[in-house]
């Protein structure tokens, strides 16, 4: 009895402590909110403790940022970048990134059906064809790396997304994280949740009270992380006039800028950086991807997942394709004619939803849009920063 007794007391003690954590935890951040400059916050690429938030976008989203989700693109260090040039005149929002290298469509329809964001919510999504690259889609260990439990659960508990939706994101997070021999209870889960039968349903229902629980000190952690994360930005400053931004002119300027720069391959990129990384790789690169067909990678259907996933949330995502450097991809063996059909898949994928796109293929052979073979330069950002002003505020 004594032992019961003690038993009980002990198990009280901690559901108190853990229970007065979280309540802890609610109250600070909500102090922070109302004191720090949360678009530095936003602002900060990569930071997969942001990323892989629930807390962190419901803060974002209460402070009408609008949401650029992509990968490695949103890394590109230059004023024009969507990421440093907003808020502008016409447009007094921050712009909060989440995505990072590797991050493909699959994590990306996880960003926003693991977290509660409103259907008002701004959203805008680059979308790589290098992510179409494999026939299997995202690889394993890329998406266990981004993985976060916390919206894994929220995906699956959210009750505005599709069982049709559901079903498939258990399926594929169950054959990546198998195979990347990562977060096992996880991928038991997912296994579970998929396909349910009378075995799965018995096992699901034995194991039900640890994810629950699981899934609330995942909550409490993820509380914490941004806790620590908020508690290190600058106070909030003065609101200062926003720049007016003259498209037609920057864009004059920044070809001004590049019009004495010289290059001497058959890339049409800057001498140092093809001497760097591509020179002593001719032989190598030559038909690397011939052969290899976008619109019949997995990552497609991921794509349409998104896509389904957006429409259950009402959320109606800016779709932007960024073009890759034409001679250096009609060098790796895809096409012009191939790079079209998957421009034109997505397009047409995007527009049956009712989506608006921006299509930036036409600057594929344009030399200085981009900074390497596949990355926004100046021009390229501007003209993604140009789109997303005249698409938001056409609303």
């Amino acid at each position: 009895m004594k032992i019961k007794t003690s038993f009980f007391i002990a198990a009280s003690v901690v559901i108190a402590v853990i229970v007065g954590i979280n309540q802890f935890l609610n109250v600070q951040i909500g102090i922070l909110k109302n004191i720090k400059d949360l678009s530095a916050f936003g602002k900060q690429y990569g930071d997969h403790i942001k990323d892989s938030s629930i807390i962190a976008k419901d803060i974002l989203d209460d402070s009408n940022d609008l949401f650029l989700f992509g990968s490695s693109e949103m890394s590109i260090n230059v004023e024009q970048n969507s990421i440093n040039l907003f808020p502008i005149k016409g447009a007094d929002y921050n712009i909060s990134c989440f995505g990072r290298g590797y991050v493909q469509n699959l994590q990306q329809a996880t960003y926003i059906g693991g977290s509660d964001l409103k259907p008002t919510q701004k959203v805008a999504y680059i979308l790589s064809i290098q992510w179409f690259d494999n026939a299997d889609g995202v690889k394993a260990d890329n998406f266990a790396t981004n993985f976060s439990e916390i919206q894994f659960y929220n995906f699956l508990n959210n009750p505005k997304i599709s069982d049709e939706n559901k079903q498939y994101y258990a399926k594929r997070v169950y054959s990546l994280l198998e195979k990347a021999d990562k977060y096992p209870a996880e991928a038991l889960y997912a296994r579970l949740y998929s396909n349910p039968n009378l075995l799965k349903k018995s096992l699901m229902f034995i194991m039900s009270p640890y994810y629950k629980i699981s899934n609330y000190l995942s909550g409490i952690k993820d509380k914490a992380l941004i806790y620590k994360e908020m508690n290190k930005l600058p106070e909030k400053k003065p609101k200062e006039e926003l720049e007016d931004i003259n498209w037609d002119e920057e864009e004059k300027q920044i070809n001004k800028e590049h019009s004495d720069e010289v290059s001497t391959n058959q890339f049409h990129l800057r001498d140092d950086y093809y001497n760097k990384n591509i020179k002593d790789h001719m032989d190598y690169l030559n038909g690397y991807l011939k052969g290899n067909d976008a619109l019949s990678s997995v990552e497609m259907n991921d794509f349409k997942f998104f896509l389904s996933v957006s429409k259950d949330l009402g959320i109606k995502p800016y779709i932007i394709m960024p073009p890759v450097n034409g001679w250096y991809y009609d060098y790796l063996g895809l096409s012009k004619e191939e790079r079209d059909q998957y421009y034109n898949k997505i397009d047409n994928l995007s527009k049956e939803q009712g989506l608006e796109v921006l299509d930036l293929r036409d600057y594929e052979y344009k030399q200085d849009f981009l900074i390497d073979v596949m990355h926004l330069g100046e021009e390229g950002w501007l003209k993604v920063s140009e789109g997303i002003y005249n698409h938001f505020n056409e609303k």
